[in-house]
């Protein structure tokens, strides 16, 4: 009998945030890695980071992932960004550093006895688009990038392949009993949603082949280019952070939960998720049952994110605001799908993967 998502996952998405003293960071960063920095903490949903900065100016992201993490998760999460930095050089993404004894995830026993496994990358320079609206330029090339990241980890495969992992899109409905934390409104909407995707999208996807994805290409995970003038338009993305939600999935999910996260222009949403699209057809190009799909998944993306963000949060105040950060955005998002004539946005996708944006530089690297 298949486990439940929730249950082989509660150990990781139930969990408390990871906290580890400045000092013992600063410890391991020296006896593993030989480096000496000042440390700064960084926000995270379970893992504890830091950022690194050594007196030469040179920047890092030193991680402790939780012990509720599967050691196995954590080393498919390691492998994929080792892999893509050999298959698809040039891609702005963290780089991965090895120990001393050559390993880039050491184990560490923490002082309660439980062990967490430390990486240390790349810090990649660049603003967080977070809420921003970014130009459509940058999402078709945003597009763009993540089409690559797809086409690089095609081939990776790893064991964690037939594990359930947290914000699985596939499992959407498991989500089901968590709904109850939703508010009187939108609790019978996203429960419709759930089903809907039980019933109609899951048995369409088990079809297509599955591969390694990013699968949480929000805003907080991409960076674009800010100047010392204006650190408030974002043109031009910088890097893609943040592979700790990977699982093995569709490549069409990936794309749905990224243009998902791009539905934030104030009088249009949708045209943010298209250029985005766009820019993923333009590399790597969408065939009809992946097109049929993505409105689907788009939405059922975006129930998912309001329905943990909002029983986690009940459930953990002291982090509500980091676990909310996305929810007012995906409810907006949401709210404009359902009210989306399905012709409407039929005809709007096909003109996007028709006429993508072929402005120089849109789709270089």
């Amino acid at each position: 009998m298949m486990t439940s998502h929730i249950d082989e996952t509660t150990d990781v998405l139930a969990a408390t945030a990871l906290t580890v003293s400045p000092e013992t960071a600063q410890r391991v960063l020296a006896e593993r890695f030989g480096l000496a920095a000042t440390l700064e903490p960084l926000s995270g949903e379970r893992d504890c980071n830091f950022r690194a900065e050594t007196a030469d100016g040179q920047r890092y992201l030193l991680k402790f992932t939780h012990p509720a993490e599967r050691q196995a998760v954590s080393d498919f999460q390691v492998r994929a960004l080792m892999h893509l930095a050999t298959h698809d050089p040039a891609l702005p993404i963290p780089r991965v550093l090895r120990d001393r004894d050559g390993d880039p995830a050491p184990p560490l026993r923490l002082d309660d006895g439980r062990v967490s496994h430390v990486r240390l990358s790349t810090f990649l320079p660049g603003t967080p688009l977070a809420d921003r609206v970014a130009s459509p330029r940058f999402q078709f090339r945003l597009g763009g990038w993540l089409a690559r990241v797809d086409i690089a980890l095609a081939d990776f495969d790893h064991p964690v392949r037939e594990l359930s992992m947290p914000w699985d899109l596939q499992r959407a409905d498991d989500l089901l009993p968590q709904t109850d934390s939703l508010d009187d409104p939108s609790r019978q909407r996203i429960r419709d949603l759930l089903h809907r995707f039980a019933e109609q999208l899951r048995p369409r996807l088990v079809a297509l082949p599955r591969q390694p994805i990013h699968n949480d290409l929000n805003g907080h995970n991409v960076l674009f280019a800010s100047t010392a003038d204006d650190d408030t338009l974002p043109e031009h993305p910088a890097a893609i952070i943040d592979f700790g939600d990977m699982l093995f999935a569709p490549r069409v999910i990936d794309l749905a939960v990224a243009a998902a996260y791009q539905m934030k222009g104030a009088t249009d949403p949708l045209a943010g998720a298209l250029a985005l699209i766009a820019g993923y057809h333009a590399h790597s190009a969408l065939d009809e049952t992946e097109c049929a799909l993505l409105r689907g998944l788009i939405e059922t993306r975006l129930a998912m994110a309001i329905t943990l963000a909002t029983h986690r949060a009940g459930r953990y105040p002291q982090n509500a605001d980091y676990l909310l950060r996305n929810t007012a955005a995906s409810r907006r998002a949401l709210e404009h799908c359902l009210n989306l004539p399905a012709a409407t946005f039929q005809r709007r996708l096909n003109e996007a993967l028709d006429s993508p944006f072929h402005s120089p530089g849109t789709t270089g690297a």
